[in-house]
């Protein structure tokens, strides 16, 4: 039996919902028992919180938002006017409940929808954590990212990021090309950003995130259970590979008034 949405999550226009159900149960079995969908440990969520520094009800807009975290924690430090977009129903249904649990006054909505279709706006903060594949790498998604940020605003991207001294020829065999940092921050600064700051999440945090995955996957209770956890063995093996050339890095940066 397909599963159903929680009141109040919106649907974006054109989104297949029953197809998707299908599609992101895999990513569900293997995150279901964390908050944190990515190699960030809370208080890296704390410390991006204190550098995004949202205003009392400042608009944040998080594409890609998992399970919803960085926005509940906002709403838990203060107001703000919050959008979690996620094309996963899994995901999004689980940020409303856990917002309602625990944030139950807060002004935060949840679109189930393709982050790209997300109407463009003007939000004080923008955020997307470790989804750059929906605009086919890093500066792509530095673009969107920026282009639903008001001038003036902050935003955030959390991503992929080729480690010094890795041969880039053979990474982009494996992988596609993956941007170093100094080639990341070149990106923002094309695209007119100021104050960008990154910080390299350690390779243990990525090792831990790995563990997570492997507790969510085991716990998993359904009839594909077994396919979810043989999947689960394939990430760990290709993280295991990745984090030799790879590390996870979130940027943090301004997009100045009159850009």
């Amino acid at each position: 039996m397909t599963p159903r949405l929680p009141p109040g999550v919106e649907v974006l226009p054109g989104t297949d919902v029953t197809g998707s159900w299908e599609r992101f149960e895999v990513f569900e079995a293997l995150h279901h028992r964390m908050r944190i969908c990515n190699p960030m440990l809370p208080a890296d969520l704390e410390r991006l919180l204190d550098a995004l520094a949202p205003a009392p009800g400042a608009g944040m807009l998080d594409l890609a938002c998992g399970h919803g975290e960085l926005l509940i924690r906002a709403a838990e430090r203060g107001p703000v006017a919050g959008t979690g977009v996620d094309l996963s129903p899994w995901a999004v249904s689980r940020a409303a409940r856990e917002a309602r649990r625990r944030v139950p006054d807060a002004d935060l909505r949840w679109v189930l929808g393709d982050a790209r279709a997300y109407p463009a706006g003007h939000w004080d903060a923008v955020t997307c954590l470790g989804a750059s594949w929906v605009w086919h790498g890093f500066t792509g998604t530095a673009r969107a990212v920026a282009g639903r940020c008001r001038p003036g605003g902050t935003m955030a991207i959390g991503d992929l990021v080729l480690k010094p001294g890795a041969d880039s020829a053979a990474v982009a065999a494996e992988h596609g090309r993956m941007p170093s940092l100094d080639e990341q921050a070149a990106a923002l600064a094309g695209l007119g950003l100021t104050d960008a700051v990154p910080t390299v999440v350690p390779d243990d945090s990525f090792e831990a995130y790995d563990a997570r995955i492997a507790g969510s996957a085991a716990a998993w209770e359904g009839p594909r259970a077994d396919e979810h956890r043989e999947e689960q063995r394939r990430w760990a093996e290709d993280h295991r590979r990745d984090r030799q050339v790879l590390s996870w890095v979130v940027w943090v940066a301004r997009r100045p008034e009159g850009v």
